[in-house]
């Protein structure tokens, strides 16, 4: 996933708001030993480690982002195939309109379509182009049957196809952000746990069975690759869609 933001914490996303939420419990149990430790600690200091555990709480996961973007995705490939239906249709007009020529099929797009009907963006361009060159040829289309409906919904299915891409890639945008967001709020969280945790191995250092609820997870290298390649292949297959 494109993020500029590194994790400070390990593991995944979820598992850290969970252990940060027991974590935070235990804290606020025990809070006027650390109030007592150091004046660093104050029930502002807590206040802020929850406020910043509730932010990271409630920005939505990446599992919802990817639900949406399946969803815009699949209404892409849907449109995709109604323009190719309506291309189909318009073909067959065309053909009848001007028969066995071949020079004028190809200004309409009959070598370029089949390239067009694979991708969003070409048929986006593939539909642009066309409605110029019926334009170009209107007198002919209307002499045999076609009405303003006609050239209207070449334009009107264009159209509908660009917003499906655009929402496509609002979820992209949208699902990056919010990994970001949460990453960074989660970060912070990491910074002022690790505060409160050094001072819990001063306060508890007697209480070695206690001391292990102040301890961060440890890394797991093949897991954690493992998710972020899975992440990073999910986000590009995404991105591909729409070239």
């Amino acid at each position: 996933m494109n993020m500029t933001q590194t994790r400070a914490y390990n593991g995944s996303d979820a598992n850290f708001i969970i252990f940060s939420g027991q974590r935070i419990n235990i804290i606020e149990e025990k809070h006027d030993d650390f109030i007592a430790f150091n004046p660093h600690f104050t029930p502002q200091t807590l206040t802020e480690l929850k406020t910043l555990f509730e932010t990271a709480s409630n920005i939505p996961s990446d599992h919802t982002y990817i639900d949406i973007q399946a969803k815009a995705t699949e209404n892409v490939a849907t449109k995709l195939a109604i323009c190719c239906k309506f291309f189909k249709k318009c073909k067959f007009d065309i053909e009848l309109a001007f028969p066995n020529d071949k020079k004028v099929w190809n200004q309409f797009g009959f070598n370029d379509y089949d390239e067009a009907r694979r991708n969003g963006k070409l048929m986006y361009m593939f539909l642009t182009d066309f409605h110029m060159i019926a334009d170009k040829y209107r007198d002919t289309l209307t002499t045999n049957g076609w009405k303003e409906d006609n050239f209207n919904e070449i334009l009107t299915h264009r159209n509908e196809l660009k917003a499906c891409m655009y929402e496509q890639s609002e979820c992209i945008l949208n699902r990056n952000r919010a990994t970001e967001e949460r990453t960074i709020a989660l970060n912070n969280l990491y910074e002022k746990l690790a505060i409160y945790f050094k001072a819990a191995k001063i306060l508890y250092e007697d209480d070695e069975e206690f001391l292990k609820w102040f301890k961060f997870p440890a890394p797991a290298p093949n897991k954690a690759s493992n998710e972020e390649s899975e992440e990073t292949n999910e986000t590009v297959n995404e991105n591909q869609k729409l070239e």
